[in-house]
């Protein structure tokens, strides 16, 4: 014993010696920046942890000053939470937590505890099944059938796991009796005691210690399923399993548990450490396979083995090709197995007409050959029946041989009627023709120096009733004889097809949507910015008004002034009432002012019909294809529609291709998308605290393969954080009520899927960013997409 336990301890030392440092992690300096956390499984309560393992934590903050350990005592529930949050450095729990903690979250123990019993050493430990000395009517497990029973947890190795198993060795399920748990293993003992449950089960040496701290009389108590092990002085119902360990987890540094692995291991037998913990210390870590079969034979996880099912089956494996294939691979197979098995059938009844003497022989090779024959074809006909999708397989003059009833649920017609059938009948109308890649396919069916392997299409079917359908048919070529025979597997895609069209038809209703959210918001400043030309109009001409009433004023002056003209008597003084009504007027001003006013008026009706005519453009609903248009011009209009978001926030500078910029685009889906990329560049400049003014830069270029649009801010610039989701649906990084998170999102499907185009972003804090918009100039063509989505300054 001795030598065994002088060898253990030099593998260990050996290994810790080897093991290398973890750079990745903290080193010991840097984990000394905060406690080390023992989590210890309050198995009979947080005080009692508290106080028999603090000492255990003030023994290693001695062997290891810098550092300092301290106890976190946790229930069954709280083991998982802490370890997966890492909120603890070391774990002290039961073997069967121990076991779910290495599958689930990589934990592996690095000692072993040396239970205490007297001056004797343990490193097992088992459960013990009681119940009342005064309860009459229970003496053996298979009492406990319909009786109440109290158990610790449903994760506790000793309180609940070991005698389960002894249950259901004994003939008692655990479903037939009423368990009810009560967290700690003092309050099962109680539980038992006080009558509220028929029984109860806890770890090995629960109840000598209680009855040591004179909590109980054992005299109280009737062991139930009792059982002798060598050299182990507690009450015993089960069978034995490894101790505790002490378990590092894998985020803690690697020299830590090197430091932790020599001091526990080096703790002497009888330091005061060892003694409040009822052990004899620590151990190398014990074999815990034991518990791995305990877990087997319960069938719990890491070792639950799920029922098989075929849904189960289907998550593992991909369902349009792996469906198809193997449905390919099996049906091969069998055929080329009935294929075999003919050739041995000719092959007999050869030999039987040969050798009248071997009869006996060859008939019973016949009825061997026929039962396994037979069997073939029911697994062929069970695999065929069952499939949702239609099988149907082509004779080498492409005529149908085989019909499954999937192909008769989907097509209408029974097999008795489909076989014989041409392709063309079923498969493609009469009036419809096949496009060149498919029709080449189509073509090639049956043909000697063809191979169809998995090739896949897309045609329109026709049923029985004459009803067109899109189907997707998966079609595959088979030597049976030395003949070729196409095997064709087909799906119903009538639903999916549907929802495609649903889609595409939502995609174009959020975006007129979102078009007319825009010009919703947009219409009280549209509203404002047409108001002051009209203001400015109809003042000019309330202008002009009187002063064309004052001229005729003057002119009616004028009028007696050449009729005295004509008698020099009366001159003088109609001349000095021209003069008069002369300065009244100011001939001069209103002459200056006439002219400004009339310019002004100009002015105004054309800044009024620009703006109606954007709007026009903005919200004319769009062609289904493609126009040339002049995209320096788009620009220009949504600028001017937008005037009321952006003046107040900045100025903008423009770099345009001159003398115009043209490609084929959607008109107003591409306005829509410099719109979002204009208010999203307001909304940055807006955000910035400092009095920097706001600048908005705009330019365009033509380039080699396609057109550029440049969108630039001199905001605060796109969050590293936010970067990646930028383009997400429903993602903003604005307060709850001041954005949908739609614009980019609708911006970056506008130019990637609808023009072909690509849409990329550079961004530095406190710098700005710049969106950069690629088409290609003409609508058949696609433009080369960046590198690189975004570069991340």
């Amino acid at each position: 014993m001795l030598l065994r336990r002088t060898v253990a301890w030099m593998l260990v030392f050996f290994y810790l010696g080897l093991c290398p440092a973890d750079d990745a992690v903290a080193d010991i300096t840097q984990a000394g920046q905060r406690p080390v956390t023992i989590g210890v499984l309050a198995k009979r309560g947080t005080q009692v942890a508290i106080d028999r393992w603090s000492p255990t934590a003030d023994y290693l903050n001695q062997q290891i000053p810098d550092l300092h350990f301290h106890i976190l005592p946790l229930t069954f529930e709280q083991i998982p939470q802490q370890i997966q949050s890492q909120g603890i450095d070391l774990l002290l729990a039961n073997s069967a937590i121990y076991i779910q903690s290495e599958h689930n979250f990589h934990a592996f123990r690095i000692a072993t505890l040396i239970n205490r019993s007297g001056n004797f050493p343990l490193a097992s430990f088992g459960g013990v099944i009681f119940t009342r000395h005064d309860q009459p009517d229970i003496s053996t497990l298979t009492d406990l059938k319909q009786k109440r029973f109290a158990a610790v947890n449903p994760t506790s190795l000793g309180g609940y796991l070991m005698a389960w198993r002894e249950l259901e060795e004994s003939g008692i399920t655990i479903d037939s009796l009423n368990v009810d748990f009560y967290g700690t293993h003092d309050d099962v003992v109680r539980a038992v005691l006080d009558g509220e449950v028929d029984a109860g089960t806890v770890r090995t040496d629960t109840l000598e210690r209680m009855a040591a701290s004179d909590l109980i009389d054992l005299h109280r108590i009737r062991l139930l399923n009792p059982k002798q092990a060598d050299d182990f002085p507690f009450l015993l119902s089960t069978r034995l399993y490894p101790e505790w360990p002490m378990a590092a987890l894998p985020h803690t540094p690697n020299k830590l548990v090197k430091k932790v692995t020599r001091a526990l291991l080096n703790m002497p037998h009888d330091h005061p450490a060892a003694v409040t913990s009822h052990s004899f210390g620590w151990t190398v870590p014990s074999n815990y396979q034991p518990v791995h079969v305990l877990f087997e034979v319960l069938n719990l996880p890491p070792h639950k083995i799920p029922p098989p099912t075929i849904i189960a089956w289907a998550k593992t494996n991909p369902i349009a090709a792996a469906t198809t294939t193997a449905s390919f691979l099996l049906i091969a197979v069998f055929l080329l197995y009935l294929a075999k098995l003919n050739h041995r059938l000719n092959h007999s009844q050869k030999c039987l007409a040969a050798s009248m003497e071997k009869q006996q022989h060859v008939t019973d090779q016949l009825a061997d050959n026929l039962a396994r024959l037979r069997e073939s074809e029911e697994k062929f006909a069970s695999l065929a029946k069952s499939a949702l999708d239609a099988i149907i397989m082509l004779n080498p003059q492409g005529r149908v041989e085989f019909w499954n009833l999937a192909a008769e649920k989907i097509f209408g017609y029974s097999a008795v009627q489909a076989i014989g059938m041409e392709i063309s009948q079923w498969l493609l109308p009469a009036q419809q023709k096949p496009n060149d890649q498919t029709d080449d396919i189509l073509a090639s069916i049956n043909k000697p120096e063809s191979f169809l392997n998995g090739t896949t299409l897309e045609l329109s079917s026709v049923r029985l009733n004459g009803e067109l359908f899109p189907t997707e048919i998966a079609l595959s070529s088979v030597c049976l004889n030395g003949s070729w025979h196409t095997i064709c597997i087909l799906r119903d895609i009538t639903r999916r097809k549907q929802m495609e069209t649903e889609r595409r038809q939502m995609e174009i209703k959020l975006s007129q949507n979102h078009k007319m959210e825009a010009l919703s918001q947009m219409a009280s400043g549209i509203a404002h910015e047409i108001n002051t030309p009209i203001q400015t109009i109809t003042n000019n001409l309330r202008f002009l008004q009187e002063a064309i009433d004052d001229m005729e004023s003057l002119f009616e002056t004028y009028e007696p002034l050449l009729t005295g003209a004509q008698e020099i008597t009366h001159l003088a003084s109609q001349v000095e009432e021209c003069k008069k009504a002369q300065e009244e007027l100011d001939p001069d001003f209103l002459k200056e002012e006439t002219g400004k006013a009339i310019e002004q008026s100009f002015d105004g009706a054309e800044q009024v019909t620009r703006i109606v005519r954007s709007m026009r453009v903005f919200a004319h609903p769009e062609k289904p294809t493609a126009e040339k248009s002049d995209l320096n011009k788009l620009i220009h209009d949504v600028v001017a529609i937008s005037r009321h978001r952006w003046s107040g926030a900045a100025t903008i500078e423009f770099d345009l291709h001159k003398p115009t910029l043209e490609a084929d685009c959607f008109p107003g889906d591409l306005s829509q998308a410099l719109l979002n990329l204009l208010v999203n560049a307001v909304q940055a400049v807006e955000e910035r605290s400092d009095e920097l003014p706001g600048v908005i830069h705009i330019s365009s270029r033509k380039l080699p393969t396609c057109v550029e649009i440049r969108v630039g801010d001199n905001g605060l610039g796109i969050p590293s954080e936010a970067r990646d989701h930028i383009f997400n649906p429903f993602f903003t990084t604005r307060d709850v009520g001041q954005g949908s998170g739609q614009g980019l999102t609708l911006t970056h499907d506008v130019i990637v899927r609808k023009h072909r185009g690509s849409l990329c972003f550079d961004t530095e804090m406190e710098r700005g960013t710049v969106f950069t918009i690629r088409l290609p100039i003409h609508a058949d063509e696609e433009s080369p997409s960046p590198a690189v989505d975004a570069v991340l300054s």
